[in-house]
C-alpha cells in the first residue's frame, strides 16, 4: 500500500500520493495503515491537524463531506495527551461524543439516531468506561431501567422480550462497577434487592436445571435470523442455550457475592458462591470446544439441544476477562478465535443468506470487549489488532459508529447504524485507559496495569483525572506488559491508587519494554453452508444436496448417528431426526429443523380453547390419561398476537404444574401483531409420568409476570404429550 502524504489546515485537507518520513507506521495489513499522523485505506485517508479536529476524505451516506471538530467542554474528564497529535485528537473525539449523549434529564441516549436508554447499551458501555467517565449519568440511566414492581427492565428483543431475551442482568455488573468507582454505599444498598428480585425471576423462568444453564438468545444479538436457523422460532430461541448470556449471568452472580460481601450478608454470598461455581464449570464442561480453541457460541434445538461450531466474540472475551476460562484457556481463546482484517466478527462463519448486522459485522464495542481480553493474556497482536481496528473506523467516518461490515469495513452496509454511539465511543476510551493506563477499578483503590505494544511505544499523560476525592496526573513512558518502575508523588511503590486518597497526586510509570510472543487468527470471510431440509418418506430419511456439502451428519435426539456422502438415510426409530452439512473445509451448516418422527400412538393431543390471563395462580387444569410408564414431552399450541417477533414486551410465560408439581416453565411468545389466528408451539418440557390418570396444568406465579406487567395473555389450543421411546 503506497504512504500518503498530507497538507493539512483548519477547514480542510490535501492528500498527495507520495513518501511521508516523518510518520512512523504503527500498524499495516492488506486493508489499511495506521501511522503516528494518519490512516490510510485504498484511497481514503484521515488526519489530525490539531487535538480538536479530525478531517477525513470519506464522505457520509448521503455524499457530504465529514469532519469532526469539538463541541463541547472536555477539560473535566482528564486532559489526554498521546503519543501523537492524531492519537490525542481520536480520544478527544470519544470524551466530546460522550458529552453529546449527555441528556437534559440526566441519562445517556443510545446514539445519534437512538434516543432514550437502553438497558445492554448504557450497562456494557459503562463496563468499558462510562461507570467511571460520568457515574452520576449511569446511574440515572440505570434507575430509569427499573419496573414499577422493581426489577431490571429487559431490552425489547425476540417475540416480546424476556425471557427470550435475558440479558437485561447485565444492568448489574454496570451498577457494581458504579460503586467501584464511587464507593457510594446508598447505591449499593438500593440496588441489590432490584438484582435478586430479577434473578428469582430469571431461577424460575429462564435457568434450566437439567442443564445447569439459562436459556435465552445470545445477549445484544438479538435479530433472530441473524444469527439462528431460519426454522427457529421464538420458543426455540428460549430454548437455546448462549455462551455471552451465561458468560454474562456468572459475571452478575460473582457480583452479587461482591456486593452480599459488602453489605454483610453471609448467606447470601454462600448461596450466589454455590451458584456462581456451579455455571463456571457448566460452561467450561459445555461450551468448550478443544479442537477449534475457544467456546461454541450456543446449543439450539427443540427436544434435544445441539452445539454450534460458531465463534462469538462477546462471549469468547467474557470467558476470559471474569475469569471462567483458565490461563491456558484463556490464551488459546485470543490467539484461536476468527478475526478479521477489520477486527473480530460477532460471530463466525457468517449465514451467507442474512444482511450485515449482527450476521458479517464487527461492533467496535465488541472489539474492545476482545482487546481488553487480549490485554489480560498479553497477546500483543491482539491488543494492537483492536486498536488499530478502533482506530481505522473512528478516524475515516469521524465519529464512533455502532457497526460496520466485516467483509469491507463500511459502516453504511449494514442494516441499521448510528454515528456517535455510546458504546462505540465508550469501547474506544475504554480500550485506551486500560492499554495504556492500565486501568483496573477495584473496592480498595485504582490498580494500574499498563499493557503497550512495542510499535506503540512513547510517553502518554492524563492529567487532571478525577478519581474519587482526587484528581490524578498519571504518565506512563515506554513499551511492554510489565512495569519497571512506579513513583506515586515521587516515591517508588506499586501502581496502586487507595480509594481513600483525597487531594491531587501524581503517577509516573515506566515500563520494561519486554514482550513475549503472540498470534492471532486472521481470516476472510467464511459462509456456513445452507441448511438441509428434511423429510421422512416410507420409512426414508431424506434432504435437499446442499451446494459445497461433501457429507453429512444425521441425529438423533442429538447424537451423531451417522455420516455420509448421500442424501438419504433408512430410519429405524422412533425420535427427533437432524441432518447437518458439511464443506470439504470442516465448515458446518446448522442443523436442520428437528423432524419429530413418532408412531401415531406415542402422540396424545388434546384439543382446548382457554384464554391466558393477568389472573395470578391457577389458570388451567387438564386431566390426561397415560398409557404407559415413561418420558414425555409436553407443550401447547398457541396463539400470541400482541406484537410481531421483532419488538415490543409482552411474551406471556407460565409455569407448568403435573400433580400440583411445578416441572418448569412455559413460554409463549409474541407470533405477529393482531395474528390471534396464528398459531405455534410453546417450548417443550420433558417429564417422567407414570402410567394413569394426570393432571397438567398452568399457573401464572410472580415471577412469570413480563416486562409489560399490564399485557400478558396468550390463546391456547391444545395440548401435546409425545412418549419417548
Amino acid at each position: 500500500m503506497a504512504m500518503i502524504a498530507f497538507v493539512a489546515c483548519s477547514t480542510n485537507a490535501s492528500f498527495a500520493m507520495g513518501e511521508d518520513n516523518q510518520s512512523k507506521k504503527k500498524y499495516e495489513n492488506n486493508r489499511f495503515v495506521w501511522t503516528d499522523n494518519y490512516v490510510v485505506e485504498g484511497s481514503n485517508a484521515a488526519i489530525a491537524p490539531s487535538p480538536e479536529e479530525i478531517v477525513t476524505t470519506c464522505l457520509s451516506r448521503e455524499g457530504k463531506p465529514l469532519k469532526w471538530v469539538r463541541r463541547n467542554d472536555i477539560a473535566k474528564y482528564g486532559v489526554y495527551t498521546g503519543a501523537s497529535i492524531f492519537e490525542t485528537a481520536l480520544y478527544n473525539m470519544s470524551i466530546d461524543e460522550m458529552v453529546n449523549n449527555m441528556e437534559k434529564d440526566g441519562t445517556l441516549r443510545t446514539g445519534l439516531l437512538w434516543g432514550g436508554v437502553w438497558t445492554r447499551d448504557v450497562s456494557y458501555s459503562s463496563l468499558l468506561a462510562l461507570s467511571y467517565m460520568c457515574p452520576d449519568k449511569v446511574r440515572n440511566s440505570l434507575e430509569v431501567k427499573i419496573d414499577r414492581m422493581g426489577r431490571i427492565i429487559q431490552d425489547t428483543g425476540t417475540g416480546g422480550s424476556w425471557p427470550i431475551s435475558s440479558d437485561r442482568v447485565v444492568w448489574a455488573l454496570s451498577a457494581w462497577n458504579i460503586y467501584l468507582a464511587t464507593g457510594d454505599m446508598e447505591w449499593l444498598q438500593k440496588v441489590y434487592p432490584i438484582i435478586a428480585r430479577s434473578l428469582e425471576s430469571d431461577f424460575m423462568v429462564v435457568y434450566n436445571p437439567q442443564t445447569g444453564l439459562f436459556r435465552g438468545e445470545s445477549s445484544f444479538i438479538d435479530w433472530r435470523e441473524q444469527s439462528y436457523p431460519t426454522w427457529a422460532q421464538p420458543a426455540d430461541i428460549y430454548m437455546s442455550e448462549c455462551l455471552g448470556t451465561n458468560a454474562a449471568y456468572y459475571g452478575v452472580l460473582k457480583v452479587m457475592v461482591d456486593m452480599a460481601t459488602v453489605l454483610g450478608y453471609k448467606k447470601d454470598v454462600k448461596k450466589y458462591s454455590q451458584k456462581a461455581e456451579a455455571l463456571k464449570k457448566t460452561i467450561n464442561d459445555k461450551f468448550w470446544n478443544e479442537e477449534e480453541g475457544y467456546y461454541a457460541s450456543y446449543y439450539y434445538g427443540r427436544q434435544n439441544l445441539v452445539r454450534t461450531q460458531h465463534s462469538e466474540t462477546l462471549g469468547e472475551s467474557f470467558c476470559v476477562l471474569f475469569g471462567i476460562a483458565d490461563e491456558e484457556r484463556a490464551a488459546k481463546v485470543i490467539s484461536s478465535m476468527h478475526v478479521g482484517e477489520f477486527g473480530p466478527p460477532i460471530f463466525s462463519p457468517q449465514i451467507a443468506s442474512q444482511g450485515d448486522y449482527h450476521n458479517n459485522g464487527v461492533w467496535p464495542y465488541v472489539t474492545s470487549f476482545w482487546g481488553k481480553a487480549a490485554a489480560k493474556v498479553a497477546n500483543e497482536k491482539a491488543l494492537l489488532h483492536a486498536l488499530a481496528c478502533n482506530v481505522r473506523t473512528a478516524s475515516l467516518y469521524a465519529t464512533n459508529y455502532e457497526n460496520y461490515s466485516f467483509d469491507t469495513g463500511n459502516p453504511y452496509t449494514t442494516e441499521l447504524n448510528s454515528p456517535n454511539m455510546l458504546w462505540g465511543l465508550s469501547g474506544f476510551m475504554g480500550l485506551f485507559h486500560r492499554a495504556f493506563f492500565g486501568f483496573e477499578f477495584t473496592q480498595n483503590g485504582l490498580a494500574l496495569r499498563p499493557y503497550i505494544p512495542t510499535v506503540l511505544e512513547g510517553v502518554r499523560k492524563l492529567e487532571s483525572f478525577p478519581y474519587r476525592n482526587m484528581l490524578l496526573d498519571i504518565t506512563v513512558s515506554g513499551s511492554g506488559h510489565e512495569i519497571a518502575s512506579c513513583l506515586i508523588d515521587g516515591k517508588a511503590t506499586d501502581a496502586f491508587v487507595p480509594a481513600d486518597w483525597e487531594g491531587k497526586h501524581t503517577v509516573d510509570i515506566v515500563m520494561t519494554g519486554e514482550h513475549q510472543p503472540s498470534s492471532i487468527n486472521v481470516v476472510g470471510y467464511i459462509a456456513m453452508p445452507e441448511t438441509p431440509i428434511v423429510k421422512v418418506e416410507e420409512g426414508k430419511l431424506q434432504w435437499n444436496a446442499i451446494e459445497r456439502a461433501t457429507k453429512y451428519q444425521v441425529l438423533k435426539d442429538g447424537v451423531l448417528v451417522k455420516e455420509t456422502s448421500g442424501c438419504v438415510w433408512n430410519v429405524a426409530d422412533d425420535g427427533e431426526y437432524q441432518v447437518i452439512a458439511l464443506t470439504e473445509e470442516g465448515v458446518h451448516s446448522f442443523a436442520s429443523e428437528p423432524l419429530r418422527h413418532y408412531a401415531d400412538a406415542s402422540v396424545q393431543q388434546v384439543s382446548i380453547d382457554r384464554w391466558l390471563d393477568n389472573t395470578l395462580g391457577e389458570q388451567l387444569n387438564i386431566a390426561v390419561k397415560i398409557p404407559a410408564t415413561g418420558w414425555y414431552v409436553i407443550d401447547w399450541e398457541y396463539a400470541n398476537g400482541n406484537g410481531d417477533v421483532k419488538t415490543d414486551n409482552k411474551c406471556s410465560t407460565r409455569q407448568l404444574y403435573v400433580d400440583s408439581k411445578n416441572v418448569g416453565p412455559m413460554v409463549f411468545p409474541q407470533r405477529g401483531a393482531d395474528t390471534w389466528d396464528l398459531y405455534g408451539w410453546s417450548n417443550p418440557v420433558k417429564v417422567y409420568l407414570k402410567k394413569g390418570r394426570h393432571k397438567i396444568g398452568l399457573r401464572y406465579l410472580n415471577e412469570n409476570i413480563n416486562i409489560n406487567i399490564d399485557t400478558d395473555r396468550a390463546h391456547l389450543k391444545s395440548l401435546r404429550l409425545v412418549q419417548l421411546r
